[in-house]
């Protein structure tokens, strides 16, 4: 088998492939073109599945270490990884470097997901339901928030409507739904959410909360975490009930 041009051949899209040359690319790898076509048109006679995957992960062997620390500390997508690595040197498949980043995503939601079964009084959860038009029988329409926080072992909800969602509001409401359980919760988990996070300061392995609401969640007596990127199981009760 010829690796050479099985390599070649690796990084042209089906549609690329029905437009090569034969005889041209026989003369650039020293053989019959006939030996070419049936690369082209019968792969599976001529190619090991396994080898192909070898050959596309070993293309892209030398940028892992790249391609982590971007979607780590930057949160970059899948095609700006691409892009910057392909002016590295990189020679394969967007596709290749998609499937990486999907796999290590995939990983590191599997190392960070906290359980939601929880003891009585352990852990609520708080979201919101954003920008919904309400209409009063007189035609007025009024654009309205739901904060919602959810009790992790009992699931007792506390729902208040509000006509915004800054970090006021959410500490007014977060108060009432505290006196409404009559205490509060040892942990809270909260959504990436601008109120409480400190996005210039964040990133996928480490979140930082912004000083206020530091302030506001120690003195109030509940430790607070944040549910990061990737991770949407973490809000599971709550946006089971909040979808």
């Amino acid at each position: 088998m010829r690796i050479d041009i099985l390599k070649s051949l690796t990084s042209y899209t089906r549609e690329e492939l029905l437009l090569l040359n034969h005889s041209e690319m026989a003369r650039r790898y020293n053989c019959d073109r006939r030996t070419i076509k049936r690369y082209i048109e019968k792969p599976s006679e001529t190619t090991n599945t396994k080898m192909v995957r070898k050959t596309k992960e070993t293309l892209l062997e030398g940028y892992h270490e790249i391609i982590t620390d971007k979607v780590d500390k930057y949160g970059a997508t899948a095609m700006a990884v691409y892009l910057f690595i392909k002016k590295k040197g990189y020679i394969g498949k967007y596709t290749t470097v998609s499937n990486f980043v999907r796999a290590h995503k995939t990983e590191a939601q599997k190392k960070a997901t906290i359980r939601f079964e929880t003891t009585p009084g352990l852990q609520a959860q708080v979201d919101w339901k954003e920008d919904l038009n309400m209409v009063n029988r007189s035609g007025e329409i009024f654009n309205i928030n739901i904060f919602l926080i959810v009790l992790g072992y009992s699931r007792l909800k506390y729902v208040k409507l509000t006509s915004d969602r800054n970090q006021g509001t959410l500490f007014t409401s977060m108060i009432d739904a505290f006196s409404y359980y009559g205490g509060i919760p040892s942990e809270i988990l909260f959504d990436n959410m601008k109120t409480v996070v400190d996005q210039s300061k964040s990133n996928f392995r480490q979140t930082v909360f912004n000083e206020t609401f530091r302030f506001f969640s120690h003195d109030s007596g509940f430790k607070p975490i944040a549910c990061r990127p990737y991770r949407p199981q973490t809000k599971g009760y709550v946006k089971t009930f909040i979808m």
